[in-house]
This record gives C-alpha cells, structure tokens and sequence, in this order.
C-alpha cells in the first residue's frame, strides 16, 4: 500500500490561476484594439483640423489679392507672392485631403473595395545619373484586419534606344533582379494595415521607361493575383 498525500486545495489554486492569466490576456488584448483605434481617429481628426485651416487660410489669402487687383496698391511681385502662396497652400491641401481619404479607408473600409491593394507607386529622382528611388504603398482593406503576407513583384516596361537615333528596338521589360540590388526577390510584405516597399531602380543606358508593372500575390490566397500599371512618372529629386 501506497500513502499519497491530497491537497484539493493545490488544484483549485492552479485552475484559479490560469483562468485568471487567461482573463488578463484578453483584456490587454481589448485595450490595445482600443488604444490602436483611437490613435487612428485623433490622427484623421488632426488632419480634418489643418485642411479646414489651410481652407480658411487660401479664401483670406484670395480676398487680399482680389483687393489687391482692384485697388491697384500691391505691386507686381507682391501680386505674384501671394498667387504663389495660393497655389502652395492648394497643393498642401490636396495632398492632405489624399491622406485623410486613405486613412478614412482604412478605418472604414465598406465604402472602398475590400481586400489587399497596391494602393500608391511613387518615383523619386536621385542624384546619380538613371537612379530613382521607388515606394510601393500596400494597404489592407478589411473589416477585421488580421496579418497579411506575400509577394510583390516589378517590372520597368520600356524601349531600348540603339546607337542610331533613327533606329529603336522593340519594347522590353526589365524585371526587378536587372535593375535593383535587393538582397531578396521578390519583394517580401507583412502588414496589417499598411506598408510602404522601398529601393533603388538603376536604368541602363539607353532605356526609355514608360511604364512600371506591379504584381502583388498573397500567401495563402485563393483569390487571383493583384497587378497595377503606373505611368512612368518622376515626382522629383530625392534629397539627401
């Protein structure tokens, strides 16, 4: 015969326990969602604010140049500061209304096409002859966003000018791997919400690019591929 001893009191100890990790668990959880949520919201809002200002800023500043206009107080360089005020405070605020749709998109998604998309592509000259720094913007379009992983893939489609400027080849495509030092092709994605893809792109000498191809695959996916044309545009030189 065998004596052990019993302690009920051990087992109820370690069931009390693990229902109370698991209880705090799920609370941290609910409190993150919530603090990821409301950082969304104050941000949008921020931006809602500077637009309505900028608004109010560019009517002010229209008022004065028509008064300018009529009066005929300001002179000529005057006239033309405040047409260029005008135009920068437009682009800014177009560009932040850009912003404030794309983060209104994220945060409710029933008004936009759901799933994953190749939401921007911007190009940037650098300094370096035929050197462009690019930006792939992904984002997410989901009512319950989980973690989204995959592949993107580019390609530079242009023509290849010969040596005789009368003379052209026919139109080619140059894949990532010939044009970039990436460590890792394809391009690898993760992300819940959104994330922007970076490199350099070289061109060789010669080549005339007029537009950017870009294939995006989601691991696990049943759907097709996503692909998006981009006309070949610089946006400006890259500071550095």
């Amino acid at each position: 015969m065998r004596v052990v001893s019993h302690h009920p009191w051990r087992r109820a100890l370690l069931v009390a326990s693990v229902i109370a990790l698991s209880g705090l668990g799920t609370f941290g959880g609910y409190r993150f969602g919530l603090a990821v949520a409301d950082l969304d919201q104050t941000y949008v809002a921020a931006l809602e604010r500077l637009n309505e200002s900028n608004q109010q800023a560019i009517e002010k500043l229209q008022a004065q140049l028509v008064e300018a206009d009529l009066n005929r107080h300001v002179d000529v360089e005057a006239a033309a500061a405040l047409r260029e005020s005008i135009k920068s405070l437009r682009d800014e605020l177009a560009s932040l209304n850009q912003e404030v749709t794309f983060y209104k998109s994220l945060m409710s998604p029933s008004s936009v096409a759901r799933g994953l998309q190749i939401a921007d592509f911007e190009l940037l000259k650098m300094e370096q002859s035929a050197q462009y720094t690019y930006h792939v913007l992904l984002t997410q379009v989901e009512s319950r966003r989980d973690w989204v992983q995959g592949n993107v893939e580019i390609a530079v489609h242009g023509r290849m000018i010969g040596t005789d400027s009368a003379t052209t080849e026919s139109e080619r495509v140059l894949p990532l791997t010939d044009i970039a030092q990436d460590d890792g092709y394809p391009l690898k994605f993760r992300f819940r919400y959104f994330q922007d893809l970076t490199g350099v792109i070289t061109l060789p000498d010669g080549f005339e690019p007029s537009r950017i191809v870009i294939s995006a695959a989601r691991r696990g996916a049943k759907t097709a591929d996503l692909s998006r044309t981009f006309e070949w545009l610089v946006s400006g030189q890259e500071s550095t």
